[in-house]
């Protein structure tokens, strides 16, 4: 419920209208109306929205909450599954490669509490190797394999293979690559692009 203020709304001066209302609460609210509806033609000037600028991931809000857009300082609108500049990460594989083991090795350490890693594309080739080999990454030390793929022998030339929607880790875990079985010889290069976010 609430009283109006005016028995007709004001026009502004750039054609838009405000009708001020007071509450049963007893605060005075302001209902701002653009020129022209939707599908009609524009006349006079938009109303300006705006976003939070920030280079670094904002404290998620409740389930129902209101929440800022964001936006890089620059004021592009930053949606998924991009992400502020300064939350993107990317790894390079060792001069060698991964060369006869099993031993995973971390391509993103934990993103903190609350946090999750995201991979939005890897590289991979490798050397004429030894023996084959499954590839895989992994969500946390010896975790869930999030994706895996076969290696056969044969030399394989630098291959991208982007994920649509990216991978994700979980909250504050990091991610790992692992060959599943020894190479013998020859080296896996892998690397990794990617960003944090919640």
């Amino acid at each position: 419920m609430s009283f109006k203020v005016h028995s007709s709304a004001p026009s502004m001066s750039n054609g838009q209208t405000a009708d001020l209302s007071l509450t049963t609460g007893g605060d005075l609210r302001t209902v701002v109306q653009g020129p022209v509806a939707h599908d009609a033609a524009i006349v006079g000037n938009p109303i300006r929205t705006g976003s939070r600028a920030t280079t670094s991931q904002i404290t998620s809000v409740a389930n129902g909450d209101v929440v800022d857009g964001v936006a890089d300082i620059s004021g592009r609108i930053i949606v998924i599954p991009f992400s502020p500049p300064e939350t993107q990460w990317s790894f390079a594989s060792a001069t060698t490669g991964i060369v006869n083991t099993t031993t995973a090795v971390t391509i993103k350490t934990a993103a903190g509490a609350g946090f999750r890693n995201y991979i939005r594309s890897i590289q991979v080739d490798h050397d004429t190797l030894g023996s084959a080999t499954e590839l895989a990454i992994r969500d946390g030390a010896a975790g869930t394999v999030l994706w895996r793929c076969k290696l056969k022998t044969t030399a394989l030339p630098i291959t991208t293979i982007n994920f649509d929607p990216p991978l994700k880790g979980t909250a504050n875990t990091l991610l790992e690559v692992v060959t599943l079985t020894a190479t013998l010889t020859g080296g896996v290069f892998i690397n990794a692009q990617g960003h944090t976010g919640v």
